[in-house]
């Protein structure tokens, strides 16, 4: 029942993500039991995990809706992670990194110069460096030894539309420039570097920020029209 629960979870956040329903659209229940063959139960469970990620909010006498995402919300997520995440990388330049903590990076660099030499950018690719960016970056949240930055960062890092969504705009320029920028973080890094650590993170996460802008306004031009997919109330 739980596997059957996470699969209807992810069935529905790709249909999310995906644009399949427009902003403010209504999810009724009994529609999407219907789509997915199963039972009431796991889909409640799914919209109020989805809800829980911010991708859903719930409307009393209404129901679950699809939540609407402008620009200026991802910005202003972005413009708090990277703050966050520059931050990451001068508590750890300035502490220095455990030899666990180098292995576990320079591991996840070799891997990721690997899948440089890849022709095409594909699903797979994409689950590839989606991988190693997050071993990456949560490698680098481990070695702050901040718990409370940690918090706040696996938080923002969480919302599958930030964190998930992004990597299927990717292609391998954006992997090379990406992959280039972990390298010159670990460089400064371990060279002791603290304010060049905490301005490359920053400029890593805004860079990235702004070219998700940049495909949702494209992609948001593309959404259906909202209750098209879903009984509207």
């Amino acid at each position: 029942m739980a596997t059957r629960g996470v699969s209807v979870t992810n069935k529905l956040r790709e249909a999310v993500l995906g644009g399949d329903y427009a902003g403010g659209t209504r999810l009724n229940e009994v529609d999407l039991a219907d789509a997915l063959a199963v039972s009431r139960t796991p889909i409640r469970a799914a919209l109020s995990t989805l809800a829980a990620e911010g991708l859903l909010e719930y409307r009393p006498n209404s129901g679950y809706a699809v939540k609407t995402f402008a620009a200026k919300d991802i910005e202003g997520i972005y413009v708090v992670r990277a703050n966050l995440e520059g931050l990451c990388a001068r508590l750890v330049a300035q502490q220095g990194l455990s030899d666990v903590h180098r292995g576990l990076l320079h591991k996840v660099l070799a891997e990721s110069e690997e899948l440089q030499t890849v022709e095409s950018w594909t699903d797979e690719v994409s689950d590839l460096w989606r991988d190693l960016n997050d071993r990456f970056h949560n490698t680098l949240i481990e070695a702050s030894g901040n718990s409370h930055l940690a918090m706040m960062l696996r938080k923002s890092r969480a919302i599958p539309l930030l964190n998930q969504l992004k990597f299927r705009w990717f292609d391998l320029e954006t992997l090379a420039r990406a992959h280039d920028d972990h390298s010159q973080i670990f460089a400064a890094i371990t060279g002791g570097q603290v304010v060049r650590a905490e301005s490359i993170a920053e400029e890593h996460v805004y860079r990235s920020g702004q070219r998700i802008i940049e495909h949702w306004r494209k992609m948001d031009t593309r959404k259906p029209a909202a209750g098209t997919k879903a009984r509207a109330a």
